[in-house]
This record gives structure tokens, sequence and C-alpha cells, in this order.
């Protein structure tokens, strides 16, 4: 909004005057109030704007749309005009308001759900600039964008780099530019191509604003304003507009600028631009005069059969577990030395277009290697899984099919060995062997003492029973017996032989007393030791590789996300960046096998790329995989050459594969990570395992051995002393 300069009132201040222009840049929310001021409206009206995107979806043969919108686009403010024409046309209109956040990626996945099961091919998108490309990509992802989508864009200031998803989907995008390509007479020198159209409209503004007469830069006093006699009242454009504004029209840096008598844009015209396979060209313009002409080239396309009874000659490169080597075979005839995912993509789709194949050679994933051996067009189809991504040299003439997979890196290290640790001791780690010591020894001091006492003091069993007053065997506290009861009351077993003088009871107090604080700290520190978080359990993400101090970390330094990292200035992103910048001599290798045969020696987290995620799962038992989802994910498509014959009704069998259920059985062969013997998956927090508790187990195998050692020598001891006493006793002769 551009209000004019504050009035000058000098010797007019009892002298009611006109209120101020107000140069209006957007068209505000539909329950903002009325300004109390005569409004030159330069952005176009809400029903200009319905009208126009009604006449441009009805020469495009539509009939019906679903419609993405959010509040803050510049379209929103013809919402409610959009509503009354679509009645009055008997326009078939859905929409869904698109989350404002652009990491909210749940709830737009699931609008765009419903825009797939509802069926529609023609999407209005009626939103901000900088959540186009974010829609389009998940659009991509969620195959919505396919050669039969047609999508309207109705972002003025949307750039050709936020299209990139749709060039290589083969979707049509219609484009609206309500400005000329040139700029004006008086601006010639200007940057046109680098402006956003609200610039266009502030710079046409300004120049309005100097352009007109000076009675209009005048104010009102305050009894104009008390009395509101002068100002525009419901139903009236406006006093004195037509003559004051109807003469200033001129050619600007948004078009024609003239205005009607309600203040609002008199001529506006939208050029409609397609933008398809990359390439974007203007097909027909848009006028309030209501003159609509559209010659748009593209036609809806029709099923084709070109690779039916064909045989193609096929690139692939070994790459796990897409294309891979079978073991043991040596590729006898009848059979092939090759499996994988690759290969199994490649039998459907020749069962579903009834083509034949050879795989002709067996090359590198290189990007410069695969753009060359799609140039040199000897090969009818290039069996790589490559990133749909843009700007590598050579790949300008390289599109995509859709996407077949999401890929992405994880955190993996070496997995744990009890062994090292503490090992069937575990149980023993809550307290240090000094504890553990005295604990023993006081196990045989409190036994030594009760066992003197008994022996010496009167008033204990043993003098008791010297006296007559109990029996021999009544509570004999000897040495052996007093361990057995110190023993069992550390156990909590209760004490066998309890002592009858005054001073015994004393010393089994203060015995209980210990044992009571003993087995509390060690049965608290016993469940806290056995489920502390190691490096395993602790990390799941990056913001906990971020937190964390003790276990290093890196990666491969030709990773195109190395470069974001040292760049970020958001978390976790930037902590992990400052720190691979500061030990990158330690933690940046120069090849990705030296990265994770570092992480494989210990006491290192590789951030890895999904190539080796198989390797992980299938044969490297010794390592782990510490995230349960992808980060910096990217899809993988297969590349074809720029106007490849062939690409679009792979893509449509790979559509139809989807559909079915095809593609998630394939999914699920090759990328079930339960599956695999090394799988990795996580477990419950909180639950322990045999390797916590084994030691156990061990020491009760030890007790029933020995338990068996002893119950032989008893069993022979016994057997001893009954023959002892059975033989006769030899006196001699008597004489």
């Amino acid at each position: 909004m551009a209000p004019l300069p504050s009035p000058c009132t000098c010797g007019a201040a009892d002298v009611p005057q006109l209120a101020p222009v107000v140069v209006r840049m957007y068209q505000p929310d539909p329950d903002t109030p009325a300004l109390r001021s005569r409004v030159l409206d330069m952005f176009p009206s809400p029903e200009q704007l319905a009208t126009m995107l009604f006449d441009v979806m009805e020469a495009l043969g539509w009939r019906e749309t679903y419609m993405l919108y959010n509040k803050r686009s510049e379209f929103y403010s013809c919402f409610k005009a959009m509503l009354n024409e679509a009645a009055s046309r008997m326009f078939y209109l859905w929409s869904q308001d698109v989350p404002p956040d652009k990491e909210d990626g749940d709830a737009l996945g699931a609008i765009l759900h419903d825009v797939s099961t509802s069926g529609r091919k023609n999407v209005l998108l009626m939103t901000s600039a900088d959540v186009v490309a974010v829609i389009l990509d998940k659009a991509t992802e969620m195959l919505l964008l396919t050669s039969e989508s047609h999508w309207i864009v109705t972002s003025v200031d949307v750039r050709e780099s936020q299209l990139q998803s749709a060039r290589h989907s083969g979707a049509l995008l219609t484009l609206l530019r309500p400005f000329p390509e040139t700029p004006p007479p008086w601006g010639r020198d200007a940057p046109d191509e680098q402006l956003s159209y609200r610039t266009r409209l502030a710079l046409d503004a300004v120049k309005l604003v100097s352009s007109l007469s000076p009675d209009l830069v005048t104010g009102y006093s305050r009894r104009s304003d008390r009395e509101g006699s002068l100002y525009p009242r419901e139903g009236d454009c406006g006093a004195g507009m037509t003559d004051y504004i109807s003469e200033y029209s001129f050619l600007g840096f948004s078009g024609h600028v003239s205005f009607d008598s309600c203040g609002k844009r008199k001529i506006v015209t939208v050029f409609v631009d397609e933008y398809l396979q990359g390439e974007s060209k203007q097909v027909g313009t848009w006028t309030t005069e209501g003159t609509t002409e559209i010659q748009s080239g593209w036609q809806k396309p029709t099923e084709t059969h070109l690779l039916s009874g064909r045989h193609l000659l096929v690139y692939t490169a070994l790459s796990k577990p897409f294309f891979m080597k079978k073991p043991g075979k040596s590729g006898e005839v009848g059979s092939t030395p090759y499996h994988g995912y690759h290969l199994d993509l490649l039998e459907m789709l020749a069962s579903h277009l009834n083509f034949t194949w050879n795989i002709t050679r067996i090359g590198s994933r290189n990007r410069e290697i695969v753009a060359d051996a799609a140039k040199s067009k000897k090969y009818d189809l290039l069996l790589v899984a490559m990133a749909m991504r843009t700007g590598f040299t050579g790949w300008e003439n390289i599109e995509y099919s859709i996407p077949i997979r999401t890929r992405g890196y994880f955190l993996t290290m070496k997995k744990s060995n009890r062994h090292e640790g503490q090992g069937i001791f575990q149980f023993m780690g809550p307290f240090s062997a000094e504890v553990w010591l005295s604990f023993a020894a006081a196990v045989v001091g409190v036994s030594f003492a009760l066992a003197v006492n008994g022996r010496l003091n009167p008033c204990e069993w043993a003098q008791a029973a010297s006296r007559g007053e109990v029996s021999v065997d009544s509570g004999h506290l000897s040495l052996v017996n007093s361990l057995w009861s110190t023993f069992g009351a550390a156990l909590y077993q209760g004490h066998e032989f309890l002592p009858r003088s005054s001073t015994g009871r004393v010393i089994v107090g203060a015995w209980w007393f210990v044992i009571l604080v003993m087995v509390a700290s060690y049965t608290a520190n016993l469940a806290a030791f056995l489920s502390r978080p190691s490096a395993e359990r602790s990390i799941r993400s990056l913001v906990d590789l971020a937190r964390q101090t003790d276990v290093p970390y890196g990666t491969y330094k030709g990773y195109t996300f190395v470069k974001f990292l040292k760049k970020s200035q958001e978390e976790p992103f930037k902590t992990i960046g400052r720190y691979l910048n500061k030990n990158s001599d330690e933690v940046l290798f120069n090849t990705s096998r030296q990265a994770l045969e570092r992480a494989a020696k210990g006491d290192f987290i590789f951030i890895s790329p999904t190539t080796y995620e198989y390797e992980i799962l299938k044969d490297r038992c010794d390592m782990v995989i510490l995230t349960d989802e992808y980060f910096f994910k990217y899809q993988v498509a297969l590349p074809f050459p720029v106007g490849s014959p062939y690409r679009a009704e792979i893509n449509q069998a790979l559509m139809k594969m989807t559909e079915d259920g095809q593609m998630d059985a394939l999914v699920n062969r090759w990328f079930n990570k339960k599956k695999y013997k090394c799988s990795t998956g996580s477990s419950d927090e909180g639950v322990l395992d045999m390797e916590h508790l084994d030691g156990t187990f061990y020491y009760l195998m030890i007790g029933m051995g020995t338990s068996i050692l002893v119950f032989a020598l008893e069993w022979v001891h016994f057997k001893f002393k009954k023959g002892r006493s059975s033989d006769p006793v030899n006196t001699g002769d008597r004489v």
C-alpha cells in the first residue's frame, strides 16, 4: 500500500477536504474492513481473477478441477468469488487448504492422497510461490504428475527452477503471467526479468502517485472526519474518482495501468504459458474484454505399443541389490548369472509390454559414463537407478522415468561386543571390585565373630548345651554354620542359626542393616547399569548424533550433502557441519569404502549412503544400522535420452504395476530388512537380552556342577565311614 504524503492544510483548517487517495498493491482479505479513503487497486479485483481462471479452464476443456490453495497466495482474495463463479457456471470444484509449513510432509501427503484417490487429473494449484516446488516434489513422488496430468499454477512469481520435478514427469503445467515480457518505455534500464509481481506493482504505483494532480494530494480536516459527509458511502465508488482518475493511463511494468470509476484496474491482460518437459512457451492470452485465445499444442497421450514385439539392448551396472552376480554361478546356458531388483523389474516390464531383452554391457554407475551411454544411442534401455538431480554436466539431454525407489543416507557403526566389556560378569557391574572384596571380607568376618561368640559366650547354645540346658544340636553356631547363615541373610533367605546371646544378636542386627543397604543399592544400580544407553541405543537420528560427543563420526568427503552441512545455519546440520570441518583430516575420507572400513574397526559412526545397506544387512553382521529412517532422501529413476520413444510406455507400465501392488511386492523382496540374517532392527527400549544376564545362568550351571561333585564326595565319605563302623574289632587272644 502506498499512501500519498501528508496533506498541507495551511489556512484551510475549517474547510472540508476530500479523503486521501490510497494506492493499494494487493487485494485484502474479504473480511478486512473497508478503508475510509479513495482506493486505487493496482492488483486485479477478486471478480476479475475468478473470471479469468474459469475462462482459462473452460478454454482448456476443463469442466472440473481439484483446487489446492493456501492463504498466502496472491489469488486467495478471489476464493469466495471462485465458489460463486463455479456455481453459476455449473463447474465441479473440489478444494483443499495446503498446510503453510513446508516441512509438514505428512499433512501434504494426506492431501495429495485425496487428490490421487479422487482420480482428478486437472489440478488448480493456487498457492504462494515458496511451496510450489515442495508440492510438485511430493506429487511426483506419489505419481500424481504423469503424462496424463494437467496442472494450472497461479503463482505469478514461480521460477522454472521450482518446476524441475515436473520436467521429467510428462505432466503439462499451465502458468499465468499478468505482465508483459518487455519493460515499459520509461523503464528500459530496469532488470525486468528479475522483478517480482509485487515489485512491478510498486514501480507502477510510484509512477502513478508522482503523476497525480496536486489537488488529489490532500488530506481531510477533523471536521470532515467527524461528519463523514465527504467519504464514500456503501454503493458509492468515491466522490470525484471519475473526474480525477480516468485521465491517468500508462503502460507500466505490470501491464496497462488504468482505472474505472471505482478505482479498479480497467484493463487486465493475462498471458498463458505452457511448461512441458523443461520448455516454456506462450499459448494464449486473456483480457477483461472477455477475449480468451489459447492454442495449446498439448494433447492427452494415447496408449501406444511401441515396445510390443521388440528386442531391446540393455545397459546396466553392478550395484547391490539392484544388479548382482549370483554366488557360485558360472553363467551356463539356459540361466543368467545375475539377479537383483533391476533384473526382476526388467522381467516384469517385459511381461507387461511384450518385449524381449538382452544385456549387452555391464558398465559403471558413474554419471559421465551413463550419460555417454545414453548419447551413443547404442542401447534401448539404461537399467541404472540414477538420482533425479539436475545441474550435472552432460545431463542436459537426459530425462527420467517416474521414481522407482527412494534412497538416502543412514548412520552405521560396528556392533558392540559383550566380550569386550563385562562379559559374563555384567551382573557384578553395579559395584566396584573394592566393594565386592569388602563384602566378601565382611561375610567372613561376621561369620568368624559369630563362631567365636558361639564358642566362648556362656549364654550361647554351645555353653548352654554343655550345662544340659539345651540339646547338643540346638542352634550350633560353628564357623561353617555361621558362614551359611551369614550368606543366607545376604540373599534374603533368612538366618538359619540365630544366636542366643545378646552379643550375637547385636552382631546379627548390624549385619542385617548392612545387608539392607547393600541389597537396595545393588538392585537400583543393577537396573540402571543393565539399561544404560549405548551408542547403538541412544543415537537414532542426526539430532542425537549432533548432541553426543563420545563417538566420532564422518563420511566420504565427495558427497553433496557434506557441502550443505558445512554451509547450513540450521540445527542439527550446523553442529555436524562444524564438527566435520574442524576434524576433516580424521573424519572425511577419500572414498566411501574407506569410511565404511573405518566404522568396521569400531568407535566410529559412518554417515553412509543406502548403497551399503544391502551389504551390511546381508554380509556385515559386525555392523549395525542405527537409524530407522533415511535422511537427505532423494528419488532414483531410470534415465532416458530426451525424446526416447519408450519412456512414456515404460512410465505407464510402472504406474500400472504400482497400482496393482506389484512394485510393493518387488520392494519387499529386495529391501525388506527383516529378511536378512544380519538384520539390525531396533529392539524395544529397556528390554534386557541374554548378553546382559547370561553370567547368572553360567554361575547356576557352575553351582549345579559343583553340587554334583559335592554329592559324590559326600556319598563316598558316608559309604567309607559306614564300612569302617561295620568291621569287627580284633581284640587278640585272651589268656
